[in-house]
């Protein structure tokens, strides 16, 4: 068995083992922590993956283009144009490391790891459904090699926090914060006012209606997007692209589902943002068809659902559902059950199939 087969049966051992108790929550989760740090931070980084081949403008090469680079010409750099705040992390791990590029994907992936459970951890109803999400969805695939919104996707997962708290600074300042790591990391600003936005029960009707509106005008939408990434020399169009696709898919059930099983509510702070937030995000990739900048935006929307999955189906949510949860529990647990079986067989089949993650080896196999 692969390293990516045994991570998700000792997850659901642990998860089984430390059942039933709040208490036991918090073991849960420093062994999931533990587990998903090892696998992602003490890979080997020249064994495998879209990097390590060492080609023009991998991650490899950026870091010892960084790392050789005088600090105080370090933003000249090309890397620094937009993500000055990942150029002088480079540097420094560079300097303190000797040019280690191990150690600087571990201390990533350390960051990472405590910032995603953490926050599953503070936030969901269910860890481990969230974490067999956090997998299911691919995000923690993602986190592998897109090293510089690994870092940002993290830090706003502290601006989550900040919405909730109501503290609009600290928000702005922890995204801009991400944006010097991963310049489109800025799309996330207007999150903090959308998220205190109040989800009615004519929110799919809204959805609806603004697919609608961005599907006519699609083209235009695109070219201004391209022009505000920089990509604005060239003009952009969708002919012969499918609108909705792929994962698009996956995230309207999502959303339509959430709203069948848990209608959103006044009182539903943190579902109603994270609703909300799915919304965005679905407009964001239907797009992607045409470049995956697009995914990557919808991406710091999305992956905040890794919690709002569970909470569809959490007893005693604050909102009523559109059928009979109390009748209807067990059916609710055996859906339940399906998607985590869905997210385990989507998270095996696409890392043990792709020469991306396989073979797997620790650094010390090397």
């Amino acid at each position: 068995m692969t390293a990516y087969t045994w991570l998700v049966i000792l997850l659901l051992a642990a998860a089984f083992l430390l059942r039933g108790d709040r208490r036991n929550n918090k073991k849960f989760m420093i062994i999931a922590f533990l587990l998903l740090f090892a696998v992602m931070g003490l890979r080997d980084v020249y064994a495998f993956g879209s990097d390590a081949s060492g080609a023009h403008g991998s991650y490899p090469i950026i870091y010892r283009n960084i790392g050789s680079t005088e600090w105080g010409e370090l933003s000249k750099n090309e890397e620094s144009n937009y993500n000055i705040g990942f150029a002088y992390f480079a540097k420094l791990i560079y300097e303190l490391t000797g040019g280690d590029y191990q150690i600087f994907i571990t201390v990533i992936s350390l960051f990472a790891m405590v910032s995603y459970v953490r926050f599953i951890g503070k936030y969901s109803p269910s860890p481990i459904q969230s974490i067999l999400f956090f997998l299911g969805l691919l995000y923690y695939c993602f986190l592998f090699d897109a090293l510089k919104q690994a870092i940002a996707m993290s830090i706003l997962l502290y601006a989550f926090d900040a919405i909730v708290e109501k503290k609009p600074i600290k928000f702005i300042i922890l995204t801009l914060a991400a944006s010097l790591f991963h310049f489109p990391a800025l799309i996330f600003i207007p999150a903090y006012w959308i998220g205190r936005m109040k989800v009615g029960r004519g929110y799919i009707a809204l959805l609806v209606v603004i697919l609608a509106v961005t599907y006519l005008l699609r083209d235009q939408i695109l070219n201004l997007m391209m022009n505000a990434y920089g990509k604005g020399e060239s003009t952009a169009s969708m002919e012969g692209v499918r609108f909705l696709r792929n994962k698009v898919i996956i995230m309207i059930a999502v959303v339509v589902f959430a709203v069948f099983i848990r209608p959103p509510s006044a009182k539903d702070t943190i579902y109603n943002m994270l609703l909300m937030f799915a919304g965005v995000a679905i407009i964001f990739q239907t797009f992607c068809g045409y470049n995956n900048i697009f995914e990557r935006l919808a991406d710091y929307y999305f992956h905040t659902s890794i919690i709002l999955i569970p909470m569809i189906f959490e007893r005693g949510g604050k909102s009523r559902s559109l059928i009979d949860t109390a009748r209807n529990r067990q059916i609710l647990n055996y859906v339940t059950v399906l998607l985590c079986a869905f997210a385990i067989w989507r998270f095996l089949s696409t890392v043990n199939n792709s020469a991306i993650f396989t073979p797997y080896r620790f650094f010390w196999q090397r």
